[in-house]
């Protein structure tokens, strides 16, 4: 077994001994993490129905609700389910790569696409610390650094909100490794199916095909072209299947340049809340050491993660204000980081 694997393993039984440990300490179940919501009563409804006693989270809940609803339905054959649960059905029907894969346990029941969709992604975990060991070992690094994926605040974010997050991260980073080993084609399919999960992750592939042009002065059309026709293709089926305009958004992470900041600085500021805004403050400055590491060192994580940077001033104040919203937003900057810092190690400047 390679030293990749193991600590794959070792890293996929820790996050399965956490979840167990947070069901067990609420004296709950694998419904915990369909993050149910109390206010949302209309997909409450819909899963007392189907699934008896649940675990209710307080105000609206979170994506795990919308998942397991789409679940039954991915390829929105009854798009009045999605117009009647959904608050924002064009957004959220985007995402279609975990309701495809939650879906077959709905042979065997209720209850088991629960605990399948919450085992998808303590596995992606799991895939995705291999993926990254065996990264950091393509950028020279050990294997060791494969924990740059599951030391992410942003991991554990997806997991407890029921997300897709994690998922499409774990894909993403398989593709920057077959990039790495000039399997572009195998990148580009990574990449397709990654932006199908979370469609954020179409920054990676922009980034790995402005990398490999001022790298060898060739446009790898494959590597964008695959991911943007995915899901533009899938994004042009869900409109209309639902009745949406071809450009219809339905988006609200995204507002004017430093505007979302500075409204959620206001409210941190109203709630006396200076926990969230020192958490906001942090991801700032990791997001400037990101920067800079990624100019000294040059790296392909430079490029892959980089675009969430350039998010950084056109999220939100609904996205700022959440301690777990904004290590969600910034997922991959995190484990790009980490690559970051290690690649700065093997400089010879660093170490003399």
């Amino acid at each position: 077994m390679s030293k990749s694997l193991r600590i794959a393993l070792g890293a996929t039984l820790v996050v399965a001994a956490i979840v167990t440990v947070q069901m067990v300490a609420l004296d709950t179940d694998a419904s915990l993490f369909l993050s149910f919501g109390e206010e949302s009563t209309n997909t409450l409804a819909y899963g007392e129905e189907r699934l008896g006693e649940v675990y209710v989270k307080p105000n609206l809940g979170h994506d795990g609700r919308l998942f397991y609803i789409a679940a039954h339905d991915p390829f929105i054959l009854d798009p009045d389910v999605y117009e009647t649960l959904f608050e924002r059905p064009v957004y959220r029907a985007q995402r279609v790569l975990l309701p495809v894969l939650a879906a077959p346990a709905l042979a065997v029941g209720e209850w088991p696409l629960v605990w399948w969709m919450l085992s998808l992604n303590v596995l992606a975990v799991g895939a995705g610390t291999y993926v990254t060991a065996r990264l950091a070992e393509e950028l020279g690094l050990s294997a060791w650094f494969g924990l740059a994926f599951v030391a992410n605040p942003g991991v554990f974010a997806e997991i407890n909100a029921g997300g897709s997050g994690a998922i499409a991260w774990a894909l993403a980073v398989a593709g920057i490794l077959a990039y790495l080993r000039g399997r572009l084609g195998a990148a580009a399919a990574w990449l397709a199916a990654a932006a199908l999960a979370r469609e954020a992750m179409l920054l990676v592939a922009l980034g790995l095909t402005v990398c490999y042009w001022l790298s060898r002065r060739r446009l790898a059309v494959q590597l964008l072209a695959a991911p943007v026709v995915a899901v533009a293709g899938w994004g042009v089926y869900v409109r209309l299947r639902l009745g949406e305009a071809i450009w219809a958004s339905q988006s609200r992470e995204f507002d004017w340049p430093f505007l979302g900041f500075v409204e959620a600085a206001g409210e941190w500021w109203d709630r006396a809340d200076p926990a969230r805004a020192l958490v906001a403050i942090v991801y700032v400055a990791l997001a400037v050491r990101f920067v800079m590491l990624a100019r000294s060192t040059g790296s392909v994580m430079g490029w892959a993660a980089g675009g969430f940077v350039a998010l950084i001033p056109f999220l939100s104040a609904v996205v700022w204000f959440d301690i777990w919203d904004i290590s969600r937003a910034l997922l991959p900057m995190v484990t790009g980081l980490i690559l970051l810092v290690g690649e700065e190690t093997l400089r010879p400047d660093s170490r003399s």
